[in-house]
Order: structure tokens, then C-alpha cells, then sequence
């Protein structure tokens, strides 16, 4: 259950032994010895923390998760010290669950949403980080990179990101880095939540107004989540989460299509291929070459909320997938952006010379070692 203390809401402090290995099978991130590991994911609507460290004696590694606002953005991009600020919160609330005293961070590695275009101070943000950690080593990445290592490692290929929004990266992690839509819901990402349930309401409003192309399936269902058609224009259009509001149509456009609905069908089917032809332009030579890395085909995987509606969006986008570039292996995720954020902390406590400093995509940053925390 979650716990709230004023405007922080903190979730379950977990703490358990880690897992012998990580998801996919790769070997499990190791903090080095006597220190510990922060991950960070940060989203729009919340964010997740992990903290990894061995208490030695004979004990195995030990985990903590906890959950965090998410980043909040104003006139001049993502607000640093509210970020700061719901961090501080989280790990406050956390109390007993935390080892006391808690060892030096080695490293922490973390994925920001909106790391690409929203944030016009990142330097603030790696000092604050490091700061608020105690860190001597910051590894900041945009969001879709951490996703990226949480789904594929450290193997060339491109990831593709769909939940409200789409966007997808291919790279190698050295000095191919391919960022491919993104857009936002009016210019681009095509087959996201928002594209499909956009196309879902647009097929309600068609078969309320008699058009060609409605669904009365559709119909019902926008009905029983927005109220009367005619009241739907006033509960999209005045908001700034318009896109957030679209996007809670898909749930019900994917119901639809399980029931059999041939136009919600084909509005997930329509979604897959935009998100595999999205992917594989992210692709060494994009859609029409075969250029390899290192000698072979890369790797395509996905990751976001959308792909959990299974098989309705995974089978037909990887048909896509294999259609727009034959060859191509699509293996599942092998863990979250969480995973590869903490992925990142360990490279960057034990090689940071692997990781390259790839900004807007990646920075590393060193403060030197740092007893105890504490904001700066």
C-alpha cells in the first residue's frame, strides 16, 4: 500500500535479497565493495527509486524501492528543485527501510523523462543529483537510453517507447545515437496511447454522427467513460493533458478489439505498424539498408505500458517489424528502465570509461566521493 505525507507520495519500501541475476538472465549489477547503487527512473506522473548495497558478513546484495513525484515542468523546462525536492522526500519517508548509517553511493544512475527537450539546466540537475545521493559519480541519461539498456544491455539495435507518447532509439552506446519521433500527440507519436485512442474517439464520434468508418462499440464505450458526445469537445480541448485524456481511450479501444470490434482491430493493427516502422527507422541504414554493426544484424525490443496489452499490439508489430526489414531479430525486453538506469550506475562505479559522454543523450559526471548525503 502506498503512503502519503503531504504532496510526497512514497510507495512500499521494499527491501529484499536481489535477484541472482537480472531479468533477461545477464548477470545481476553488483555494487563495488562497501559502497552502494542509486536508480532513478523519473516520469511525468511519478518516479522510482532503487538502492542496491551488500551488508557484507556473509549477506547477499539488498534492495530498496520507493516511489517519488514525478518531474513537473514550467515556462522554463523541468522545475530542478521540485525534482530534488520529491526525491528528498521519498528517501526521507523511506526511514527504517534505508541500512543505518547508509554506505557512500558509488554511483547512481538516472533516466529523465524529458531529458531531451525540457531541461535547460542538466548540469544542475547531475550536481543536485549527486548532492542529494552523496554521489561520487552521477550517470544522467534520458529516459528512452535507460529504456534502451533495460531492455537490450549494452547491444547495438534500436528500443521502441509507447505509452501516451512513441518514441524509439537506436544506437550502439558509443557514437551512434538515432532518435526517431517523439513529436508529441500533434506532430508525431504515431500508435501510441494518445494516436490510438484519438482514432478510437473519432470512430465513436462517426458512428454517433451516422458517418462511414464509426463503431458503435466504440460508441458505448466513449459514452461510458466521457458522458454525452457533445460534452466531450469541453473535456478535451481546455486541458493541457489532452494527450493524457485520449490516451485513457486506448484501455477501452483494446477491449473493443478483443471483443471483435473490425474497427478497433484496425486501429491496433494500424498502431503496430507505425510503432515498427518508427523502430526500424531507428535502425544502422533505416528501413531499406542492411548496414550491421560489428558484423551483425542489431536487435530491435520494445518497452512502455502500451506493449501490455500482449499479443493484440506485440504480434502484429513484430509481423511489422519483420516485413519492414526481414532479417531483424525482435527479442522481448529483458527488464524496465529502471533496470538499466541501475545498469548505468553500476558501469559508472565500475568502468565509467565504457560509457561515453553523449550528451543530450548520456552524461557521466564526477564529484568526487561524498560521506553521507545531503543536498548541496
Amino acid at each position: 500500500m502506498e503512503r502519503t505525507a503531504g504532496a510526497r507520495t512514497v510507495g512500499p519500501a521494499v527491501a529484499g535479497p536481489e535477484e541472482p541475476t537480472a531479468p533477461g538472465g545477464r548477470a545481476r549489477v553488483r555494487p563495488p565493495a562497501g559502497t552502494c547503487l542509486a536508480a532513478v527512473d523519473v516520469g511525468g506522473t511519478g518516479s522510482r527509486i532503487r538502492l542496491l548495497w551488500e551488508p557484507g558478513e556473509g549477506a547477499g546484495p539488498r534492495t530498496v524501492e520507493l516511489r517519488a513525484p514525478g518531474r513537473t515542468v514550467g515556462a522554463a523546462g523541468i522545475d530542478t528543485g521540485a525534482l530534488l525536492d520529491g526525491l528528498a522526500g521519498a528517501l526521507e519517508e523511506a526511514g527504517a527501510a534505508l541500512p543505518s548509517p547508509r554506505p557512500p553511493v558509488a554511483a547512481v544512475g538516472v533516466g529523465l523523462s524529458g531529458l531531451l527537450h525540457l531541461t535547460a539546466a542538466p548540469e544542475e540537475v547531475c550536481r543536485g543529483l549527486a548532492g542529494l545521493f552523496g554521489a561520487e559519480r552521477v550517470v544522467l541519461a534520458a529516459d528512452v537510453v535507460t529504456s534502451y539498456v533495460g531492455a537490450l544491455g549494452f547491444r547495438p539495435g534500436a528500443v521502441v517507447a509507447a505509452g501516451t507518447g512513441a518514441v524509439a532509439l537506436g544506437t550502439d552506446l558509443a557514437g551512434r545515437w538515432t532518435h526517431r519521433d517523439g513529436w508529441g500527440h500533434l506532430l508525431g507519436d504515431e500508435g501510441a496511447g494518445a494516436w490510438i485512442g484519438q482514432r478510437g474517439l473519432r470512430a465513436a464520434a462517426r458512428a454517433h454522427d451516422g458517418r462511414p468508418g464509426g463503431s458503435t462499440a466504440l460508441l458505448a464505450a466513449a459514452v461510458e467513460r466521457f458522458g454525452p458526445p457533445e460534452g466531450w469537445p469541453a473535456l478535451l480541448y481546455p486541458y493541457g493533458d489532452v494527450a493524457g485524456r485520449m490516451a485513457a481511450f486506448a484501455p477501452d479501444t483494446a477491449a473493443a478489439a478483443r471483443r471483435g470490434d473490425p474497427v478497433a482491430l484496425g486501429i491496433w493493427r494500424r498502431a503496430a505498424r507505425h510503432l515498427a516502422d518508427t523502430v526500424v527507422s531507428a535502425l544502422p541504414g533505416g528501413p531499406e539498408g542492411m548496414e550491421t554493426s560489428g558484423g551483425r544484424e542489431p536487435v530491435v525490443s520494445w518497452c512502455g505500458s502500451l506493449f501490455a496489452a500482449g499479443d493484440l499490439l506485440g504480434a502484429p508489430f513484430r509481423e511489422a517489424v519483420a516485413a519492414a526489414r526481414p532479417g531483424v531479430r525482435v527479442v522481448p525486453p529483458a527488464g524496465s528502465s529502471l533496470d538499466g538506469a541501475l545498469a548505468l550506475a553500476g558501469i559508472g562505479a565500475a568502468e565509467p570509461d565504457r560509457l561515453p559522454d553523449a550528451a543530450p543523450y548520456l552524461r557521466v559526471r564526477t564529484y568526487g566521493t561524498r560521506r553521507g548525503g545531503g543536498r548541496p
